[in-house]
């Protein structure tokens, strides 16, 4: 799944930190305190997850979203982190209101196809994947793609998985995890020789990484004698 590390958590959100913005001046001068009072408790939860405080983090984050509960970001950083915390249908209510608060929230969109993956929803996840990729402002499609085929495998629709890891990797080709993915479908639908193109490509783009490793098994299986 694309949220795998806290670390990339934080980032994600430190993303969206950037685009935040108070907006034009309102006419109640206690309106701009209290969103001044969340972003100072978003910040804080920044900090906290940072440091990989992960229940104070998600502390600073509730209170934000109590003071300003029409801020679709912090929404969102909050559904990322009950994903973390392993609760998608808390996650999958999150990114809801996000929706709802900014229909062209194209990462919300993403992340409720992963709460829904997460509940092994595999059609509410492929929807939500699309609505992503058909807003231009979506900066990642080659994750999309890449987890749309994740559960196109969750259906058993291996031609239309095959399609979304490829289109992914059109999109970023060294994305070891999607190559060993595809491998690993080939594999299964018996294309050998296809497989292991697949597995030697996640060993020489980053022979590090724990797809590495995996690909190395995935190799032995398919060339036993070998």
């Amino acid at each position: 799944m694309a949220w795998s590390s806290l670390s990339r958590t934080v980032a994600l959100i430190v993303v969206a930190l950037v685009a935040t913005t108070l907006g034009g001046c309102r006419s109640s001068a206690d309106l701009e305190v209290q969103k001044l009072q969340a972003r100072a408790a978003y910040e804080q939860a920044i900090k906290h997850l940072s440091e990989k405080r992960v229940s104070l983090g998600l502390t600073s984050l509730n209170e934000a979203v109590t003071i300003d509960p029409t801020n679709a970001i912090y929404r969102n950083a909050l559904g990322v982190i009950r994903l973390e915390l392993k609760q998608p249908k808390e996650a999958q209510a999150e990114f809801a209101k996000a929706i709802e608060i900014d229909s062209l929230y194209a990462e919300a969109h993403h992340n409720l196809g992963l709460a829904h993956a997460e509940q092994r929803r595999y059609e509410e996840a492929i929807v939500a994947y699309r609505k992503a990729l058909a807003l231009p402002t979506y900066p990642s499609p080659e994750l999309a793609y890449h987890n749309m085929g994740n559960a196109y495998l969750g259906l058993h629709r291996l031609g239309e998985a095959e399609e979304a890891y490829r289109a992914a990797l059109r999109l970023e080709h060294r994305r070891v995890e999607t190559h060993y993915n595809l491998g690993a479908l080939l594999a299964m639908t018996g294309r050998k020789a296809e497989a292991r193109q697949e597995f030697q490509a996640v060993r020489e783009i980053d022979p590090s990484s724990p797809f590495a490793e995996l690909a190395g098994e995935a190799l032995k299986r398919l060339d036993p004698g070998g």
